[in-house]
Formats: C-alpha cells, structure tokens, sequence
C-alpha cells in the first residue's frame, strides 16, 4: 500500500489532468475526424495517437510512483510507412484504445471523485479540529454544514469528532488512491497474454537472427577463407610437385601460396572479430567501437559516456547494432560523416547511429530488421527516421546494474 501522502497528491493531481486528458481528446478526435473528408484530419489523428502514447507514459509513471514500481507499455510496431499506416497500426492495437479508454473515461470519473474525497475528507476533519479558533474568531457561533456551534464546549467537541475523522480519512483516502493507482495499473500494463505473444514474437525474431548470422558465417567461410585455404593446398601441392625439375616455377607457387595464407588469416580475423571481438569482451564497447570506427571508410564521430561495464548480452548488441548501422552506411548511404552516441539513462542504455548521406532507408528492409530482432530480443526497441536527407537508427536496451567498472 502507498503512504498517505502520496496518495492524496496522486488523488488531487488526478482531477486536473484528468479535466485536461478529457478536453484535449474528445477537441483533437472531433477536429480529425471532422476533417478526414479532405484529408486534414490524418495529421490531426497521426498526432492525436502520438499523444495518447505520450500521455498513457505520464499516467504509467505516475501510477509507478504512486504503487512503487515501473508500469511497463506494449504497443505493436508499425509494420507500414507513412501516416495512414502509422494510424492503421494503431486502429488495431489494443493497447491505444485501453490508453484511450483510461484518458478519456475513467481518469476523469476517478479524478473528479478521488479530488472530491480527498478535499472534503480532510477538509472536514481539519475544519472540525480547528473549530475553537475559528469560533474564537467569530464569538456569535459557527455555523458548520447542518451544526450551529455557538458555545465554546461545543467547539471543543467538534475538535474531538474531528480528531476521529482525522483517523478515517488516511486509511479511507490512502485506500482510494491505491484503487485508483490499481486500476490504472490494470488498464494501462500490458495483458499477460499480450506479453507472451510478444515474448514468443522477439524469441522467433532473436532466432531467426542467428540463424541468417550462422547463415552469413557459412558462406563467408566457404566463399572466403575456406576458397583461399583449398587454393593454398593446390599452390602448395603444385609447388612440391616442381621442387625437384622446376625450382624457380616452385619459388612462384610458393610465394602465392604464403599470399593466400596472408589473406585467409586476415579474412578469419575478421570473421571470428564479427562473431565476438576479444577487445569487447576483454576492454568493453567503447575501445571495441573505437577499432571499429577508425577502420570505416566514412569518418565516424564517437562519443560513449559510460562509467561501467554493462551486462554481456547487452554490450554485444549495442556493438552489433553499431557496427551494421555504420557497414550500411559505409556501403549504401552515400555519407561523408557519421556520429555515435551511446550513454545510460537510468537501467536503459540508448544507442544513436546518424549519418549526412542520401537517406530513403527501408526500416522494413532485411538489415534493419535483423537489427530490430536483435534489439528486441532483449525486450529493447529500436527506431528507424530517415528522410530525404540522412538516416538515424535510434536503439534502446535494457541493461541492469552492473558492478564491472571500464
């Protein structure tokens, strides 16, 4: 249970923002639909959503603070570009007409009814406990609701059921705001069925992931590493066959065998620092990126401010997630300049990929949605803007306290 004075300020609080949540829906939803007929309304509806999610946060953080505990939000992705499929993503998400329904209908009967107990409960009783100075003040009598106090005995036992009240009106106030910050709770979280589809959603998207990794593995160690090795032992085989008639031809096969071996090293350092660099593991993300960022042919602005080592799971994907976003810049974007921020905010850890170039990306594409799996398999989220005129790729992981200092 929550103490007594949260909940009344959660109580007192909810009325105001309950009066505003229900003037700005029911203005924002008649203007947009009323002008859907000419097409003004889609804007008008797109941030009218847009709204409902930001407002749905401040409730779930005012209901966390209330309850003492996070309330976690679940909306489906938009699997379409533009508003119209930003807004039919979100006509058939449940979780936008659960927000709507608390914004619009039960935050303000509750706040309305919670402010009213809440004011006339301690309103009540503090009147009664004061009563002998107010009667002090006006010595002709007091007239309290259905009560003429007009003797000082009197006051003096208003001041005794007053104190009664006192005793009624935490229990009674701190119970109502609970309920309320309960409800909200209810409607506001996602469904526990909801949350298994999701998890069975990101578990599907993590495998799926790994298997186009193992899948690119395979074929970069057949297609790579694996042809220069069949081709050293041919150069090799050659050579030991003209050692003895053609020495000078078996110095020539020798010198391009000991090449291909050269080349095959490189490529398996490079294959075995794309499955899982020593450096992240041995000195952490930001010297791993920095490698990273000094070898991309596009020049890279790095700027990781972290004052500890983060989980394990969580630093491979903010490095993979770095390192794609800045190969498809390399090979696709047309940039001449990159920038990487990574901090932490809280237990979310939030990685920025930006880039000058072209911009047009697909979020829907293979790569990025490779990179979307793998940020939500760590129930993260990831966000894709770009326009006509450079890309962002916006990460955000979960990651816990960790006591591993950089």
């Amino acid at each position: 249970m929550p103490s007594v004075w949260r909940s009344n300020l959660y109580l007192l609080a909810s009325f105001p923002v309950g009066i505003f949540t229900f003037v700005f829906f029911v203005t924002m939803l008649s203007v947009g639909v009323s002008l859907l007929i000419i097409w003004v309304g889609v804007p008008i509806l797109v941030a009218t959503v847009a709204s409902t999610k930001f407002l749905a946060a401040g409730e779930r953080r005012r209901a966390g603070w209330l309850l003492r505990e996070p309330i976690p939000s679940l909306y489906l992705p938009s699997h379409r570009r533009g508003m119209l499929g930003y807004l039919h993503t979100a006509i058939g998400d449940a979780a936008i007409w659960k927000d709507m329904l608390w914004l619009l209908i039960l935050l303000p009967i509750l706040g309305l009814a919670g402010f009213t107990l809440a004011v006339c409960a301690w309103g009540v009783a503090l009147g009664m406990v004061f009563l002998p100075l107010w009667y002090w003040s006006v010595p002709d009598g007091v007239d309290y609701g259905l009560f003429t106090v007009d003797k000082l005995p009197e006051a003096f036992g208003m001041t005794l059921i007053g104190l009664v009240l006192l005793v009624v009106a935490a229990p009674l106030t701190r119970a109502f705001g609970y309920g309320v910050g309960a409800l909200s709770r209810g409607v506001l979280a996602p469904s526990e069925r909801r949350r298994l589809m999701e998890l069975e959603r990101t578990r599907a998207g993590a495998v799926d992931a790994q298997a186009a990794e193992l899948q690119r593995i395979e074929r970069d160690l057949h297609d790579g590493a694996q042809a220069r090795l069949v081709a050293l032992a041919m150069d090799l085989g050659m050579a030991q066959e003209k050692l003895a008639t053609d020495p000078e031809g078996a110095q020539e096969l020798i010198t391009g065998a000991h090449s291909e071996a050269k080349k095959a090293i490189a490529e398996l350092r490079d294959l075995s620092r794309g499955i899982y660099p020593a450096i992240l593991t041995d000195r952490g993300l930001g010297p791993a990126l920095s490698s990273i960022a000094a070898r991309n042919p596009v020049e890279v602005a790095l700027d990781v401010d972290l004052e500890e080592r983060l989980p394990a799971a969580t630093e491979a994907a903010a490095y993979f997630v770095t390192v794609e976003a800045l190969t498809n810049v390399a090979k696709h974007s047309g940039a001449a300049n990159a920038r990487v921020r990574i901090g932490r905010r809280a237990e979310v850890l939030r990685v920025e990929i930006a880039d000058d170039g072209d911009g047009g990306a697909d979020p829907e594409g293979a790569g990025l949605t490779g990179l979307r799996q793998r940020v939500e398999a760590l129930d993260g989220r990831l966000a894709v803007q770009s326009g006509d005129l450079g890309t962002t790729i916006r990460a955000e992981l979960p990651c816990a306290s960790s006591s591993r200092k950089t």
